[in-house]
């Protein structure tokens, strides 16, 4: 039995543990472990609720809520790519050591990659008419793969304006206790105090929450990032070393 057949039988964790791979998904694992160990210390300590008790006005609660869906979106492209990357890795492997004996074996074992088998059949169509340009057909392969870091990048840059909006609705609930402040007896002056403080909460915690928030979106999806760059720079590997080796063999 081939070990293509051992892969396609073996339970999806087999297949994911030991394997290169998937090593950025791995690193993706182990800063969100690092951020829930944060997030547990902050909520036992009571920090959480003292969060989401003072911000009256919900935008702390909404940014934690971007957050985990655009923590989800990463984690789904990085299994995704990681995929991908997996089975370029193996093809390739086959085609130096001969495991894999031609382009169109390659291929058919590339059938259950989407990105990765579309862009190695052109590349190989190429190679073999001497049409085309392996430049434009990477480029392009590579700005589609970054699409979705720049989705990641945009929902990172919403985090901190939301976390300015937060800021400026502050200091806003803030100039109007000022506003409603018409006598200086001690009980008006005790509850303008309140707002002001209140006010003051608004904007300090929702910008903390904000950058925070943005800061560790952003490196998520500098762990994706980085295996976009780590597909492309072996599929360039590929176009300039082993498909021209393979196809004059």
């Amino acid at each position: 039995m081939s070990d293509q057949s051992l892969n396609d039988r073996s339970p999806l964790a087999a297949r994911i543990v030991g394997n290169r791979a998937y090593d950025d998904m791995f690193r993706w694992v182990l800063l969100m472990a690092l951020i829930c160990l944060g997030a547990v210390i902050l909520w036992d300590y009571g920090y959480l609720n003292y969060l989401i008790d003072n911000d009256t006005s919900g935008i702390s609660t909404l940014i934690i809520a971007v957050f985990g869906v655009g923590s989800l979106y990463c984690l789904w492209f990085l299994f995704d790519l990681s995929g991908e990357m997996s089975a370029l890795a193996r093809v390739m492997r086959g085609l130096e050591d001969g495991g894999v004996p031609d382009m169109d074996s390659a291929i058919a074992r590339l059938s259950q990659s989407r990105r990765v088998a579309r862009v190695v059949g052109d590349l190989t169509t190429m190679q073999r008419t001497s049409a085309g340009s392996p430049e434009t057909v990477l480029q392009a392969f590579a700005s589609e793969l970054r699409g979705p870091v720049r989705l990641g990048v945009f929902i990172s840059d919403t985090l901190y304006k939301l976390g300015l909006l937060g800021t400026v609705i502050g200091f806003i609930l803030m100039l109007v206790s000022m506003r409603d402040l018409g006598e200086f007896d001690v009980e008006t002056m005790r509850a303008a105090l309140q707002s002001m403080t209140g006010g003051m909460a608004v904007a300090l915690l929702t910008t903390i929450t904000g950058l925070s928030a943005g800061v560790l979106l952003r490196m998520q999806f500098n762990v994706l990032d980085s295996l976009a760059l780590r597909i492309t720079q072996t599929l360039v590997r590929f176009s300039e070393v082993v498909l021209p080796a393979v196809t004059k063999g």
